[in-house]
C-alpha cells in the first residue's frame, strides 16, 4: 500500500473518532437526543467500512468518500442543521484542510496508479 493510502486511512479513521466525540459530546451537553446520537454512531459506523475497504484498494469506496465529503462539506458550507450545535459547526470547519488532504492523498497519480494495478 502506497504512503499516499496509508496516510488517508489514517486521517478518515481520526476524523472518524473525532466526529464520534463530538457527537458524544453534544449528547452529554443534551443538545443531541437519545434518537439524534445513535443514528450519529450508527452511520459513523457505517463510515468505518470505508477506511478498511480503500486500504484493500476498493476504487469504489474511494469515490464513495469523496461524494460524502463533498456533500458534507456543501451542506456544512449551508449552515443546515447547525443552529444549536455550534461546537459540530467549528471543528467541521477546521477538518476541511484535513478532508482536503485526504482526497488529495486518495486521488494522486501513485495512489491511483495503485488501485488501477490491485484491480
Amino acid at each position: 500500500m502506497p504512503i499516499g493510502i496509508r496516510q488517508a486511512v489514517i486521517a478518515i479513521w481520526a476524523t472518524l473518532a473525532i466526529d464520534a466525540l463530538l457527537a458524544l459530546y453534544e449528547k452529554m451537553t443534551g443538545h443531541a437526543t437519545d434518537g439524534e446520537f445513535a443514528s450519529t454512531i450508527i452511520f459513523y459506523s457505517l463510515l468505518c467500512i470505508l477506511p478498511y475497504k480503500i486500504s484493500n484498494a476498493s476504487n469504489a469506496a474511494r469515490y464513495v468518500y469523496l461524494i460524502i465529503t463533498i456533500g458534507s462539506v456543501l451542506i456544512m458550507l449551508g449552515g443546515v442543521g447547525y443552529e444549536k450545535m455550534k461546537l459540530e459547526y467549528f471543528v467541521s470547519i477546521f477538518l476541511i484542510p484535513v478532508e482536503a488532504f485526504i482526497l488529495y492523498r486518495l486521488f494522486q497519480k501513485g495512489t491511483s496508479d495503485w488501485f488501477k494495478k490491485v484491480q
